[in-house]
């Protein structure tokens, strides 16, 4: 290959619109392999967002499920997979990389995962600013999926026409036959990779999730650092400590749990007080019953259950311009309370309103039991709301999943958005009464009371009652109740009865190397 000139690679490189003299000067170094060949081809067609050794895992990991059938249908290759493919997911994407990475390091053994934790935390602080115990505990790769599956298929794309490239250009037509059926073999190993993302990307997720949940539950006990806040900003330093919520590791959320219950039991009654008795807000701190998610005879606090993570009051300002919802309708043959359900009430679905049944029950978590459907009752607040309906505070955060009691075949994932909200008595009054009035005639209706703009309406779903959440995903069982057998850590579980876990929000005490107030 040494006779070949340079004016021919130069021409080469120009007809590939890829190629560098170097490249391809390496890509006919007898000692490279054909996986290199495609790396040196492939790197300057994908965008990069973060660093180019990145890509170049990404691309040589990948060429390995491609080449390997058995090797497409391993969970624990596309969970590396995933983790370089965060990488091409701009600013957030290369942080996640890096935290994914250390995660990956998860094993049985506690004290082992408290170090990886102290390294995640000291990463984060390295490479951003602000609370990081905090930024760990809220992240949830599994809101990325659709992106990655988005990516994956692009990147499939581009290798699939690099290869292509490659066999079609010149230079590529003068590698040995044995090359060019490997190259053949790699593309088309792509091929049958991009339809498999969104099989195993969502399986991978789940994998990579229940390490950080591993992380998450530890005791961050951490050591007093400086974050640095910006040119001309004080320094602050920070001492993480924990919010303590300890339970026995049997009762924490099974892997694939998404979004259990916080812990609502009425032992508890003293802290939740503190935490949500807020004066204006609702009253979260009253209602007590029983939940299918906690141990059988337990009182909980039932509003409080309802949510999942992170429970933030909303004032009346911060409401103001927000859009919600709430489902009702008659009494139907498995919701039987008389009368059915009113239009207005404590609980409204927050901004996102549902477009089918399914995202409905699914996504508010409202089990066959307690709403027929029928209608929906959309309110718009006003960008002036806390000067017309100063008291309409709210407290907001995700949804719970729910288990069904009545019915107990039933379960519904959660995830959505809500919000219990101090309504205007007047305001919910007429709303219950328009509501009457369009479950009676079965015809939409619309009004304006005191800037708030409600619109009524039937949905005509007819896959409301007996299909959602009849078919239980594998592994989910209610979160704190007894279980049979122990996991291993990372399944939120472990082999030592009585260890506990301490798990959630960081407090923080700090100290100001100037004059912060």
């Amino acid at each position: 290959m040494s006779g070949v000139s340079v004016a021919w690679f130069k021409e080469t490189s120009l007809e590939t619109g890829q190629w560098i003299w170097g490249t391809l000067q390496g890509a006919f170094n007898e000692k490279q392999t054909i996986g290199q060949i495609i790396v040196d081809a492939a790197i300057g067609m994908i965008p990069l967002v973060g660093d180019v050794t990145a890509v170049r895992d990404l691309i040589a990991v990948s060429i390995g499920l491609a080449k390997e059938p058995k090797k497409r249908e391993s969970v624990a290759e596309w969970v590396f997979l995933v983790i370089l493919l965060f990488a091409l997911i701009p600013v957030i994407g290369g942080v996640i990389k890096g935290v994914g990475r250390l995660a990956l390091r998860v094993t049985t053994k506690v004290a082992e995962n408290v170090e990886t934790l102290a390294e995640v935390i000291r990463f984060l602080n390295r490479v951003g600013e602000g609370d990081a115990v905090k930024w760990l505990n809220k992240l949830n790769v599994v809101e990325y999926q659709a992106q990655l599956v988005e990516k994956m298929s692009d990147f499939c794309n581009t290798m699939i026409t690099a290869i292509n490239q490659i066999l079609k250009a010149r230079v590529g037509r003068m590698l040995p036959e044995k090359w060019q059926a490997d190259l053949i073999r790699v593309r088309d190993g792509f091929v049958a990779l991009q339809p498999l993302a969104s099989k195993m990307i969502p399986q991978a997720l789940k994998e990579l999730d229940a390490k950080l949940r591993v992380l998450q539950a530890q005791v961050y006990r951490g050591e007093i650092h400086k974050i640095t806040t910006g040119m001309g900003r004080v320094e602050i330093r920070r001492e993480a400590e924990a919010y303590l919520i300890e339970r026995s590791l049997r009762e924490a959320p099974k892997q694939g749990t998404r979004f259990p219950s916080i812990h609502a039991e009425e032992f508890h009654q003293a802290r939740l007080r503190r935490k949500y008795s807020k004066v204006g807000y609702p009253d979260i701190v009253s209602w007590k019953g029983e939940n299918p998610a906690f141990a059988k005879g337990q009182q909980v606090f039932t509003d409080i259950a309802s949510f999942s993570g992170e429970i933030t009051a909303k004032s009346a300002r911060e409401m103001a311009g927000s859009t919600i919802f709430r489902a009702f309708g008659n009494e139907t043959t498995l919701a039987t309370n008389p009368g059915g359900s009113r239009a207005a009430g404590g609980f409204w679905g927050y901004q996102k309103v549902p477009g089918s049944a399914e995202e409905w029950r699914q996504l508010s978590a409202v089990l066959d039991e307690w709403n027929g459907n029928g209608f929906l009752v959309v309110l718009h607040l006003p960008e002036d709301l806390s000067t017309r309906m100063p008291g309409t505070n709210a407290w907001h955060g995700k949804i719970a999943e729910q288990f069904g009691n009545d019915i107990p075949a039933q379960y519904l994932q959660g995830g959505g958005e809500q919000v219990i909200i101090n309504l205007d008595e007047m305001l919910k009054k007429e709303l219950n009464r328009i509501g009457e009035q369009v479950k009676a005639t079965g015809q939409p209706a619309s009004t304006e009371i005191n800037g708030v703009k409600a619109e009524f309406y039937p949905t005509h779903w007819k896959d409301v009652e007996g299909v959602h959440g009849y078919t239980r995903p594998e592994g989910i069982e209610p979160p704190y109740a007894t279980y049979t057998r122990e996991l291993h850590d990372d399944e939120l579980r472990g082999k030592v009865v009585d260890r506990t876990i301490i798990n959630a929000s960081r407090i923080e005490r700090q100290t100001t190397t100037g004059g912060e107030k």
